[in-house]
């Protein structure tokens, strides 16, 4: 995907008027949209499993149902006053629309399916399953028409918020709050054109073409009005995607919450952990080890007792010496080895710092 803009951070740029939201309403889809598709979203598989055996089998049914149908409900639409939205609002709002904006953006979402889907950017995802939507065939029998699905859609949306999500919504939007501090701060202390780009890795300025290259399974190209806007969501429930929707009047974009990433992302851990669990894992370096551990040997001595030729010895002595777990002692001649105690047991240590942030109940990770 392809946006044009002017991409200097002076006041005719889209890129100034770059506001951050928190917006219920979009979780909800996104949350709905993982429902639907639990084996896409490693990171919610158990809350994703344990909400669906919790609901009636009516009510997942009908989210089944809807299940390639929950983004076409992040179309743009009329913006709302305050940075933190209620869904109440956004809810009303959705469903008071016009049934020809209604339309436009179930055509917009269609096209963007049949004409602008890239498979070949979308292998290996989760949007390669559904290559499907690309037939044309497949939009002439939709179980609903585009304003039945619209009723359905809210209704849905209405009866996951209330039995479901607004308990799960008290637990994150705090996170998400602290997401467009974060933006805004970076907006003001940095530029627009900056803290939009640290958005995701997925974000790519090019500056000399005038463009924001988007990587995303689709071939559109948006080229935005001097007077677009450009709003900002911050999102749990949409991991492990960007998804961007609008037009040359404005754009919309869902991104990964600082969370989210915190919570899927590998945990931490010291610098000197991995590597020297790389070296010991090692079945030779092992025994090396363990035969110099309390003792000491040169190359030869070790090559003789262990039965292994002294160059192969002498490899592994190296990467030991290293990464600090053997140390090298000259003595006249000779040239002695032992294992350094201090970092052999702070490989210990260093794996029982080993810990994940806290997580939020709703995951079921605990």
């Amino acid at each position: 995907m392809v946006i044009h803009m002017k991409l200097h951070d002076s006041a005719e740029s889209p890129l100034v008027r770059t506001k951050f939201y928190v917006s219920p309403f979009r979780e909800v889809l996104w949350a709905l949209h993982v429902l639907a598709h639990p084996g896409h979203h490693g990171v919610f598989l158990r809350w994703s499993l344990r909400v669906r055996s919790r609901i009636s089998s009516s009510l997942l049914e009908r989210i089944d149902k809807l299940g390639p149908f929950y983004l076409l409900g992040l179309a743009s639409r009329e913006e709302l006053g305050g940075d933190v939205r209620r869904f109440d609002d956004e809810w009303q709002q959705f469903m008071a629309q016009p049934l020809d904006a209604w339309m436009k953006s179930y055509e917009d979402f269609r096209h963007r399916w049949v004409e602008e889907f890239d498979l070949r950017m979308a292998r290996h995802s989760e949007w390669e399953d559904w290559a499907l939507m690309q037939s044309p065939d497949w939009w002439k029998t939709p179980a609903l028409s585009p304003m039945e699905m619209r009723d359905e859609m809210g209704d849905v949306m209405a009866l996951f918020w209330n039995q479901e999500f607004a308990q799960v919504w008290a637990e994150i939007v705090g996170d998400l709050e602290q997401d467009i501090r974060v933006g805004q701060k970076g907006l003001i202390r940095e530029s627009p054109s900056v803290a939009w780009q640290q958005l995701s890795p997925r974000i790519r300025l090019q500056r000399v073409d005038g463009e924001i290259q988007v990587l995303v399974p689709w071939k559109t190209d948006i080229t935005l009005t001097p007077l677009a806007s450009v709003s900002l969501f911050p999102s749990i429930f949409c991991w492990p995607h960007l998804w961007l929707d609008g037009n040359l009047q404005g754009i919309n974009v869902s991104y990964q919450s600082r969370a989210i990433i915190r919570w899927a992302s590998p945990v931490p851990v010291p610098n000197t952990l991995g590597a020297r669990l790389e070296v010991i894992s090692e079945p030779t370096r092992l025994l090396i080890l363990r035969h110099l551990f309390g003792t000491m040997g040169t190359i030869n001595s070790i090559a003789r007792i262990l039965r292994l030729a002294p160059s192969t010895i002498s490899r592994h002595l190296t990467l030991l010496h290293a990464s600090g777990l053997v140390d090298r002692i000259t003595m006249g001649h000779y040239v002695l080895y032992q294992v350094n105690r201090d970092n052999f047991w702070a490989i210990g240590r260093e794996v029982q710092t080993v810990e994940r942030p806290p997580m939020p109940t709703f995951l079921g990770w605990g």
